[in-house]
């Protein structure tokens, strides 16, 4: 959203109905923005492939909503034309009519006359919107084990957040902009056998009445983007980093052995980029967590990255060691840059991601010595010929 319009100072999510045999998620959204002027008609906010149900300004006026993602049909005001150039143009133009820098979204609520005395220069309006998702095609990941007739579903099935850099809006309705950092509160309930993972300090786990499900309250008081924010639900086993309390890590049953091995050389990145930057790590905590059938090595989000668990090894695979211990390392970089120092335009993203690269290979150097640092050089360099 353009800053001389509104912006975003705090975020709830919670996600009450969160169901593996459906593919499903039902949910509730609460955005805290203050407008910069009086005469605002009109909100705009990102969401992709979400029902949505109901918005409340305030919990005390209904506002009517239009929801219209022009991505869905990209060339629908020339379908006869098939061809790279025609798609390109109308593909650009779909990302501008829904690009929250330009004041855009997919959801339109407007304020009715009867809510025009909750918007006021300054003052906080909250906007809640109820909302769920069913099969999703993007953002969310629900990640099933072929069951077998006649029997109830494997323990290991399990979910997690991902996508590219402005996927947040594929999974809740947000500003999903790099440049609208807030605070965030985050409850996510599931059955009482599931672990919820997600950004920001765990602050209580509350059974329901019934016994049968568990809500997981996390808080993240450091201002971060949408697009930092990420969530993992599965019968994770937890192990809790001997070097460091703060680091948390978390596998599917039976993974316990090769994640003890995998991980334990860790802390000595987080020494090495708090030597190398002369500051802390930013955040109070980190989270590990290894997925099934995730597409990259391992993604970086607030306070926490999701992994592959094909990054895990035993002591006796040697060489997937160089590519584990970067993969993780140049994770943790990008705590630094990328999550704690954040991007404002898009034209930022080469500083961000270059600075974090960069360190990665300085601790890779110190690991494996200067000839395996030259050779990721050298290889680096033939991709950029290559292209």
């Amino acid at each position: 959203m353009k800053k001389e319009k509104l912006s975003e100072t705090h975020q709830i999510i919670s996600l009450t109905g969160i169901s593996f045999e459906r593919r499903s998620i039902i949910g509730f959204v609460e955005l805290t923005i203050v407008p910069n002027r009086e005469n605002i008609r009109a909100i705009r906010l990102n969401a992709k492939q979400c029902r949505i149900y109901r918005v409340m300004l305030n919990d005390v006026c209904e506002a009517p909503f239009q929801y219209f993602d022009p991505f869905l049909d990209v060339c629908q005001s020339d379908s006869k034309t098939r061809s790279l150039d025609t798609f390109y143009k109308h593909h650009l133009a779909a990302a501008q009519k829904t690009d929250p820098d330009c004041n855009a979204g997919e959801l339109i609520i407007q304020i009715p006359p009867e809510g025009s005395h909750l918007v006021g220069e300054g003052r906080g309006l909250r906007v809640g919107i109820e909302f769920s998702l069913e099969s999703p095609e993007g953002g969310i990941h629900f990640v099933i084990p072929n069951e077998i007739e006649g029997q109830p579903m494997p323990n290991s099935a399990h979910m997690f957040t991902y996508g590219h850099e402005n996927s947040s809006r594929l999974w809740f309705p947000c500003v999903d902009s790099y440049a609208e950092p807030c605070t965030w509160k985050l409850e996510f309930t599931v059955d009482k056998y599931l672990t919820a993972v997600s950004c920001g300090e765990l602050t209580e786990v509350v059974m329901t009445p019934d016994l049968r499900r568990k809500t997981f309250h996390y808080v993240v008081s450091s201002p971060v983007s949408a697009p930092n924010i990420a969530l993992a639900v599965g019968p994770f086993e937890i192990y809790v980093d001997p070097h460091m309390h703060e680091v948390t890590h978390f596998c599917l049953p039976q993974l316990m052995p090769l994640l003890k091995n995998s991980v334990r050389y860790l802390h000595e990145a987080f020494e090495f980029y708090e030597e190398t930057l002369s500051t802390r790590y930013p955040f109070s905590c980190y989270k590990q967590v290894f997925v099934d059938e995730i597409d990259t090595d391992i993604a970086a989000y607030s306070t926490m990255s999701i992994a592959s668990t094909h990054l895990l090894h035993s002591i006796a695979i040697i060489d997937q060691t160089y590519v584990t211990r970067k993969a993780m390392s140049k994770a943790i970089a990008e705590q630094f840059f990328g999550c704690f120092i954040s991007l404002q335009n898009w034209s930022d993203t080469w500083l961000a991601k270059g600075i974090a690269e960069y360190l990665c290979g300085l601790y890779s150097k110190k690991c494996f010595g200067n000839n395996e640092y030259r050779e990721w050089i050298q290889s680096e360099l033939e991709e950029v010929v290559k292209y």
